[in-house]
């Protein structure tokens, strides 16, 4: 023995031989000369301390067989493929090892017919791996199983596509008229691969039905260009996924269409309450969809409208800057003396709409506004709707006209006040005019603004007569 074959160790064999079937495989078919001229002893000795499949592999053809039907037959039935790929190559070695273990063999094919029923009902497109990649026996195990399940194989194109590309005329009662749950999965395999003409025909004549997420308008815009309005028409205005649509259509030149529905959809809502059109108009000027307001919506009136609502506020600051006033201030101070709290939430949507209103005499000193909760710059209450900092258009104006430093100095002190706490149990009652303090957090949980009941109403009777 020479001195070099005695320095080789397990982790000298694993670097070379590797610890993966498709390495040993490749191992087995050329194997390391130094490897190969080791002492059956010495490699022996080396077995224990090796992984399995590189233990088969450096005692040689036999001994990788007997590892892959052992571990095909434990549920890694994929080294079935591995396995008729060294019978392929080694049939000498392997023959003998396939015939004493019918029993092992029998149960690594029961594993691929289950891997096979799991798949078709699950991750498909291991199913159209398998498809591809099996050959000889193994192949034809595989084929009964798929013709076994030939409608479930119709079902998952991905599968169906693998066949017929495999076999054209392995008989799969392909659907005449998908539904959408085939057609939108035809279309995402569509998007990485190229299916069997038979599945594309289907899909391209399908392509109306596909459910129009962004995912199949790429694809449609890709494929199939003329086709892309009739998705358009059929988006779902109040599906989560509407901006990233509307940023898809913007950057495709594809927006007026979803505009042009849009702007339906806030003339029906202005015909029918006033109030809920400002806030689809509202809702969607924040999306970026340039709307104009629909002159049924437009009325120079706050009558049935909610002060406290964001979508008032910018209906008022829309006529001022057409030279309507509507009187903001003195609906403020109106609702100031009906309900503090309600109140709060008008006054801070106001200044956030960047109109010229003060709080009202009523709101100073409010007891339930905790101390250093109100903002430095316009003094609305920043618990009433979250956020109120990234809103607050004195504050933007205040930090563009400060120096870095005192910038910095007001953005640690907005920090400081925006930070919650406690409300003083003193703070729960108002004796002066008989109003009595709400929870600030309770409010501050309304993050779409609408308003809370009147908390003097709130309050039992018993306690408002005292």
């Amino acid at each position: 023995m020479s001195a070099t074959t005695t320095k080789v160790t397990a982790k000298d064999a694993v670097k070379r031989i590797g610890d993966t079937t498709e390495r040993a495989l490749s191992y087995v078919q050329d194997p390391d000369p130094q490897l190969s001229r080791l002492p059956k002893s010495t490699r022996e000795s080396l077995v224990a301390d090796l992984p399995p499949v590189t233990a088969g592999a450096l005692l040689g053809p036999a001994a990788l067989a007997r590892h892959l039907v052992a571990s095909a037959a434990s549920g890694r039935y994929r080294d079935l493929f591995a396995l008729w790929e060294l019978f392929r190559t080694h049939p000498d070695e392997c023959r003998p090892v396939l015939a004493d273990r019918p029993q092992a063999l029998e149960k690594a094919r029961a594993q691929l017919r289950t891997a096979v029923r799991l798949g078709l009902v699950g991750q498909a497109d291991r199913v159209a791996e398998d498809v591809r990649a099996a050959q000889g026996l193994i192949w034809e195990w595989l084929r009964e199983n798929l013709q076994e399940l030939a409608e479930v194989v119709s079902q998952r194109p991905v599968v169906a596509s693998a066949v017929l590309d495999r076999e054209p005329d392995f008989p799969l009662p392909l659907p005449d008229e998908p539904d959408a749950r085939w057609l939108s999965e035809a279309a995402e395999v569509a998007a990485d691969i190229t299916l069997h003409p038979e599945v594309s025909r289907r899909l391209a004549e399908g392509v109306d039905r596909l459910p129009p997420t962004v995912a199949t308008l790429i694809l449609v815009a890709d494929r199939y260009p003329d086709r892309v309005d009739v998705l358009l028409d059929r988006v779902d205005l109040d599906s989560p996924e509407i901006e990233a649509t509307l940023a898809w259509a913007r950057d495709h030149g594809r927006s007026e269409r979803l505009h042009a529905r849009v702007r339906e959809q806030l003339e029906r809502a202005a015909h029918q309450d006033r109030a809920e059109a400002l806030a689809v108009w509202r809702r969607w000027q924040e999306r970026g969809v340039p709307l104009e307001l629909p002159a049924a919506a437009k009325a120079p009136t706050l009558d049935g409208l909610d002060l406290t609502r964001p979508e008032t506020a910018s209906f008022i600051a829309l006529l001022a800057a057409e030279g309507v006033d509507l009187a903001p201030q003195e609906a403020l101070e109106k609702l100031a003396g009906e309900n503090r709290q309600r109140a709060e939430k008008a006054y801070e949507a106001l200044v956030c709409a960047d109109l010229p209103v003060g709080l009202p005499k009523a709101l100073e000193g409010n007891p339930i506004v905790k101390e250093g909760t109100r903002c430095p710059h316009c003094l609305a209450w920043t618990w009433v709707r979250p956020g109120h900092e990234a809103r607050c258009p004195q504050q933007a104006r205040a930090q563009l006209d400060s120096t870095p430093g005192d910038a910095a100095t007001e953005a640690a002190a907005n920090d400081a006040t925006a930070a919650p706490s406690e409300v003083s149990p003193t703070a729960a009652g108002d004796s002066a005019d008989g109003h009595l303090g709400g929870d600030p957090t309770a409010d501050a949980a309304d993050a779409d603004g609408t308003g809370s009941p009147d908390v003097d109403q709130q309050a039992p009777a018993a306690t408002r007569q005292a």
